[in-house]
């Protein structure tokens, strides 16, 4: 159910004329009692549609197993805070496994940051990256679907 633009309690839909409570005309928002032509054509040679490329899933997948601890694929994809987000993260997961593995298991400290550390992130980014790849529904950030 609707609410009154002025007093904001619950009317229903038919009471669009004047609202049963405090009385105000029109209590509907504006935008409810509009209706939209859907019938109107989209020019596809406006400046809102020259630069638009679509993104494609081959290649947020292919960046997700190989850069995607740095947050390639986010931002491939426009989503700059959430690849920020995802590359700190991803570095500070990695320089607490590596320390966890070099001192307290007392491994080689190469082994432990670039094998263990990059490798499982690597590795958990390419399962990520097959998400991509199969996930229908995905979309950039502009709202588009992925090619």
């Amino acid at each position: 159910m609707p609410n009154c633009r002025e007093c904001g309690s619950r009317i229903s839909k038919f009471d669009k004329d004047i609202c049963p409570v405090c009385g105000c005309r029109f209590p509907l928002d504006a935008s409810s009692n509009q209706t939209q032509d859907i019938t109107s054509q989209i020019d596809i040679n406006s400046d809102e549609f020259k630069q638009y490329k679509p993104h494609k899933r081959m290649v947020a997948f292919i960046l997700s197993c190989f850069l995607g601890w740095l947050g390639a694929p986010l931002f491939y994809l426009g989503y700059i805070k959430s690849g920020i987000l995802w590359m700190f993260t991803n570095l500070a997961l990695i320089a607490i496994l590596g320390s966890v593995f070099a001192f307290g298991l007392n491994i080689n400290i190469f082994v432990s940051y670039l094998v263990v550390g990059l490798v499982t992130f690597i590795v958990l980014n390419a399962l990520i990256g097959f998400y991509y790849l199969f996930k229908n529904d995905l979309k950039d950030s502009k709202g588009e679907f992925l090619l």
